[in-house]
């Protein structure tokens, strides 16, 4: 991959269009929830569709064949392609930043934690709380999140919470990948994040390393029929593989294969004795959860597959409305393997 080369102009800024359809567990029975008379319930909503502009910015050729860039991935609002779902659409949410300040302070003295409760009763502050779809993907505003920006200042930089707005947020991020001069097969692909191979979060290569990963613009070039694809995303906060299956498709003149995560991907090391390494501070979630409060602002944040697909039955013992599907759910990449 050389500048200015078709190669990198592709990589720099894909010409395809890139939707995302983000869907929102909107808690239905709130106050029959908060009084303990009910177990929660959810419904799903959406989608709520967003076209992502994914391009690399800044970008520097270095002397040991690796391309430095800042990562630019804004969202487009598409109205026509939301099924009627409009960005306003009322809903019933977790209070992030209630949540997140009460985790934070978890371990504080107590006084601390006794003026954090004298603020949530003065500032009439729940844990669930109603607020426009948009307001929870990107931002609202919060007189927690003022406490935050005060009292914990090395904590948060923003004004307002939002988790996809935070989940989007590549501000501080820089990435650098190799260009495939003396390898070809690897152009496009991690060689670090933020100056490291691994990922800080994490103890052990198999958790943390996202060196050879994909970001999603280019895979791996020459793909063997039994090799497992790496694949990096921020938001996932740890590389995740990806696995060939089932029979080749056509797409026009290209040939390709399905790749698909691993199920047992957000195991807790029951199942896969590796996967204990994403045990954060060596305390395991249930199987199917993986704790990515790291990557979060200290926010309180599991990551699992929809309705806790794949995950420990236990999940769905205190909630009501998810309805976990394998043939709905599933996520899968059709990756042609040489080019």
């Amino acid at each position: 991959m050389s500048e200015d080369g078709e190669i990198f102009n592709l990589w720099a800024k894909p010409p395809v269009d890139l939707y995302i359809k983000i869907y929102l567990f909107n808690i239905t029975n709130a106050e029959a929830f908060l009084a303990g008379r009910e177990k929660m319930n959810v419904e799903q909503v959406g989608p709520y569709v967003y076209k992502e502009i994914m391009t690399h910015e800044n970008i520097t050729f270095n002397a040991n064949n690796t391309m430095s860039t800042t990562p630019s991935h804004p969202l487009v609002w598409q109205e026509h392609m939301s099924e009627g779902n409009k960005e306003d659409d009322q809903v019933v949410m977790l209070n992030i930043a209630m949540l997140a300040i009460s985790h934070l302070t978890a371990d504080k003295p107590l006084f601390l934690r006794m003026g954090l409760r004298t603020l949530f009763a003065t500032s009439k502050s729940q844990p669930l709380v109603r607020m426009t779809a948009k307001e929870f993907m990107f931002g609202y505003s919060s007189s927690l999140t003022t406490l935050g920006n005060t009292f914990f200042s090395k904590w948060i930089s923003f004004e307002k919470v939002g988790l996809i707005d935070r989940m989007y947020d590549f501000s501080t991020d820089y990435e650098t990948f190799y260009t495939g001069a003396t390898n070809a097969g690897i152009s496009g692909l991690y060689a670090t994040y933020r100056g490291s191979t691994n990922l800080p979060q994490w103890d052990g290569e198999h958790c943390s390393n996202i060196e050879l990963a994909s970001d999603g613009t280019k895979f791996k070039s020459f793909i063997q029929p039994n090799e497992t694809i790496k694949f990096f995303r921020k938001s996932m906060c740890r590389p995740i593989n990806l696995y060939r299956t089932g029979e080749p498709q056509t797409h026009g003149s290209l040939t390709g294969y399905k790749y698909v995560f691993e199920e047992n991907a957000f195991d807790n090391g029951a199942t896969n004795e590796a996967n204990k390494c994403f045990c954060r501070k060596g305390k395991c979630q249930p199987r199917g959860l993986i704790d990515v409060t790291d990557c979060y602002y200290g926010f309180p944040i599991s990551l699992s597959y929809p309705h806790f697909m794949h995950g420990d039955t236990g999940l769905l013992d205190n909630i009501t409305g998810m309805q976990p599907d394998e043939q709905k759910f599933a996520s899968a990449f059709v990756i042609q393997p040489v080019s």
